[in-house]
């Protein structure tokens, strides 16, 4: 994340572990607008990695940030090619030492992946199968929404958000294509779990 690793050494913060308490701000925190500000060119790829990162270790923020998604989402489903995003979330303010994390900790998850991608198969990010992308987007943004009560389950939605985010920054079909196949996954195993909570109330008043 250059921009996020540019912004955090602007404001000279000490490397330290992640603290993102809603209400811990200081005055050398910068907002989602400003990295949005400063990435435009790179479009929902960049929108999309930054609030997928910001939501896996930061308190409390998982939630507004999948919604962000999910608005994100429903632009590429109507067709839009670059995100907008309203001004709650970008006066959403940073702390500096998160972007730190950021910068120090993405390239690490991802540089065996940079050696894979390319532009290929790129008609599964054109027309309407750049709506169905968005429409991937949009149950990860909404599941990245939910208040799960267990320990790491922001991944489960955030890793392939961030596979899609690298996918549309390189035109890469077929890292879209994978991702397809996660969500298909993440919605069958989901429709299983739903029917077998079904069966065991029914059970439990039969």
């Amino acid at each position: 994340m250059d921009v996020a690793g540019s912004a955090a050494a602007r404001e000279g913060a000490a490397h330290a572990p992640p603290d993102a308490e809603p209400g811990h701000q200081r005055k050398d925190d910068v907002t989602v607008g400003d990295l949005l500000d400063q990435a435009q060119h790179a479009g929902f790829g960049f929108l999309f990695a930054l609030l997928a990162v910001l939501s896996i270790p930061a308190v409390g923020l998982s939630t507004p940030f999948g919604l962000a998604l999910a608005i994100g989402g429903v632009q590429m489903v109507v067709g839009l090619r670059s995100p907008w995003m309203p001004g709650l979330i970008r006066r959403r303010r940073l702390p500096i030492r998160l972007l730190h994390w950021m910068h120090e900790t993405l390239p690490r998850w991802t540089q065996w992946l940079a050696r894979m991608v390319r532009p290929r198969l790129t008609f599964l990010l054109r027309g309407p199968l750049w709506s169905l992308c968005g429409l991937a987007v949009i149950l990860q943004g909404l599941g990245l929404a939910l208040p799960l009560p267990i320990p790491g389950s922001n991944l489960i939605f955030a890793i392939p958000v961030i596979l899609y985010a690298i996918a549309v920054l390189e035109d890469d079909g077929l890292l879209v294509a994978i991702c397809h196949a996660i969500v298909l996954g993440q919605v069958a195993l989901a429709v299983i779990m739903w029917d077998l909570i079904v069966q065991a109330v029914k059970a439990l008043f039969a």
